[in-house]
């Protein structure tokens, strides 16, 4: 675990260099970039308005995390695709590809990215919606502390007053969050979040019957990252 978290906080991952006409893809709200809607359209069968889709997809995310945890007592892999759609293995590799893509889209030019200095806000409380609805949804018993360790990057776990950065991030007051957390991300911003979540739902995820289901999701990040 050591190691994954290393590697999300250092936010390694390799972004697109590409034409004018990438750029151009991945410009405008957060809510409507290509890897949002793509991850919509396979973890929801729909896109949801642009004012609930970062809700919706984190709450999916978190589902699945609760998805494998039962699979992981239960064994049983027809159960979870009746549930999900998809076998354990295809599940874990589209949650890792889907928040790679994400995390790759939402990084900005200081990180060798397309999103520029104006974009940063808005993306950033896309982030925190995501974060939030993910974690809400993992672990709906635990206190807003323990949520926000669970899923908010180290940089902002370091900062003072978590507690209370913990229950503004409980309450869903993310635009104050984002304003309060905004110095302490790095120049990577909402990528770093994305990357939180990512870190989140791998170290949940089980060895079932020989099969690492941590390794299948970082199969499909390492690809949607790239």
């Amino acid at each position: 675990m050591v190691l994954s978290a290393l590697i999300f906080g250092a936010i390694a991952v390799a972004v697109r260099s590409g034409t004018e006409e990438d750029d151009d893809e991945i410009s405008g709200p957060a809510e409507q970039l290509p890897a949002v809607v793509s991850a919509a359209q396979e973890l929801l069968d729909t896109v949801p308005p642009e004012s609930t889709i970062a809700a919706e997809l984190g709450r999916a995310y978190g589902e699945a995390v609760v998805g494998f945890d039962e699979f992981a007592e239960s064994g049983d892999d027809l159960a979870f695709a009746e549930e999900f759609d998809r076998l354990p293995d295809a599940e874990a590799r589209l949650l890792g590809r889907s928040l790679g893509e994400m995390q790759s889209q939402l990084s900005p030019t200081e990180v060798d990215g397309a999103r520029g200095a104006d974009d940063r806000s808005g993306d950033i409380r896309f982030g925190l919606q995501l974060s939030r609805a993910a974690i809400q949804a993992m672990d709906p018993d635990a206190t807003a502390r323990q949520q926000a360790l669970a899923i908010l990057p180290f940089s902002v776990q370091d900062l003072t007053g978590f507690d209370e950065i913990a229950d503004m991030l409980a309450a869903g007051d993310l635009q104050a969050l984002e304003a309060r957390i905004d110095e302490a991300l790095s120049d990577a911003g909402a990528a770093e979040l994305v990357s939180s979540v990512a870190n989140a739902n791998s170290q949940r995820l089980p060895v079932v019957d020989d099969v690492d289901y941590s390794t299948e999701f970082f199969s499909g990040y390492d690809a949607g990252g790239s």
